[in-house]
């Protein structure tokens, strides 16, 4: 009996734990998310591009696993393990912005947040600049904003790396 009480528990644990985080990631609409973007995200990348980045980013919000080990990177021997959830926030975030957001309650937001500049990663201070974040931190945000192929998440080989990256624009 004992045993069949501890797998219940042991059950029912990890359905509440997936549940919370299912339930966390569903309560912002994508749509919020796509409006957000187009807002803060630069305008010449498009719609089509700043929808896909939006969903990109939810679906990063939804796959988000804290306390899973990330790269240390070259010469930092230090194991280091990803914070909680960033999205905790970002429902009452987008609400506080208003139907529709605009440009002015998301430097509000901001300025609120006491947030200058853009984050390394996403941090949950505030929804639009993790998404800022994760898009500049990403490979495409970085070709975007030297305009070049720079391709950092691919390896060019030995043989390409005298070659300076080509201009996208």
């Amino acid at each position: 009996m004992q045993r069949r009480n501890f797998f219940t528990t042991l059950f029912s644990g990890v359905v509440a734990s997936f549940t919370q985080r299912f339930a966390r990631a569903q309560a912002v609409r994508q749509e919020s998310f796509h409006e957000l973007a187009r807002l803060v995200l630069p305008s010449s990348l498009g719609r089509a591009r700043t929808d896909k980045i939006a969903a990109d980013f939810a679906d990063w919000v939804r796959g988000y696993k804290a306390g899973a080990q990330v790269s240390s990177g070259y010469g930092h021997p230090r194991t280091q393990v990803t914070g909680e959830n960033p999205s905790a926030h970002y429902a009452a975030q987008i609400a506080a912005l208003g139907s529709p957001i605009t440009r002015e309650a998301v430097e509000k937001a901001l300025e609120e947040a006491k947030l200058d500049r853009i984050p390394l990663r996403p941090n949950g201070k505030h929804v639009a600049a993790d998404l800022l974040a994760y898009f500049y931190v990403s490979g495409d945000g970085e070709d975007f904003l030297y305009d070049a192929a720079i391709r950092r998440n691919d390896c060019r080989g030995l043989g390409d790396s005298e070659k300076r990256p080509a201009m996208l624009g």
